[in-house]
């Protein structure tokens, strides 16, 4: 067992340590009583009236959190197009936030349906980004 599985950098930041004893980084921000993850490619959405599954996911929809940005950022490339099918772990959108580039992945195999932000938007947490079918 690993003594401090979580490290915190400053700035939202952390260190965590895997199972396997490897070690990753990871982005929290806390926007109200919602905090915000960002870690190996995935977005998660806590919050403390919906407590986290036993796989350790957010209680609600994949794509909820998946397909919306953890933080404020500014979208750098939109990467897909409206009608392009998708598989699950590409990269729809790259995000720049605090110095730090964010992909936004498919949670799973689908069609893009709606695209709502361009290069250069400004985007908020929790707003969704992309739809897929």
């Amino acid at each position: 067992m690993v003594d401090k599985p979580l490290t915190p950098l400053g700035n939202g930041g952390f260190l965590f340590t895997r199972d396997d004893g490897t070690r990753g980084r990871g982005w929290a921000v806390k926007d109200g009583r919602i905090t915000w993850v960002f870690a190996e490619g995935r977005v998660y959405r806590l919050e403390p009236d919906r407590p986290l599954r036993p796989d350790g996911s957010a209680s609600q929809t994949i794509d909820d959190a998946a397909l919306a940005s953890p933080m404020p950022a500014t979208v750098s490339a939109v990467k897909v197009a409206v009608g392009d099918s998708v598989t699950k772990g590409d990269v729809l959108i790259t995000l720049e936030a605090m110095k730090m580039e964010l992909p936004i992945r498919a949670p799973r195999d689908g069609v893009v349906r709606r695209i709502t932000c361009a290069p250069g938007a400004l985007v908020q947490p929790g707003v969704p980004l992309i739809a897929l079918d």
